[in-house]
């Protein structure tokens, strides 16, 4: 899994979204890390099932390459949970707030 998306959320700063143009960049941006990160996840899913399926018709004869793929597919797969949890969390706390 490449650490860019991860990098790139760190970079932002968010003292300087105080103005709407500038919180629909946030909006945006936020979502477009989103986006490439479950395109990101999906390409690595995609790409240990061909690694495997490659595997198991002796077309490939490296095993420790077929289990990196899966380990990082599987890895990927959990770090995207873990963001959807996060984000579903904060929705629902912000449903909780008083008015």
């Amino acid at each position: 899994m490449a650490l860019s998306s991860i990098a790139t959320i760190g970079s932002f700063d968010f003292a300087t979204q105080a103005n709407s143009s500038s919180q629909a960049n946030f909006v945006s941006d936020f979502a477009n890390i989103i986006r490439n990160n479950i395109g990101e996840t999906n390409g690595l899913l995609n790409k240990a099932d061909q690694i495997s399926t490659d595997f198991s018709i002796n077309k490939t004869a490296d095993l420790h390459e077929v289990m990196i793929a899966v380990e990082e597919a599987g890895m990927a797969l959990n770090y995207t949970m873990q963001v959807r949890n996060k984000v579903i969390e904060g929705y629902q706390e912000l449903m909780r707030m008083q008015i």
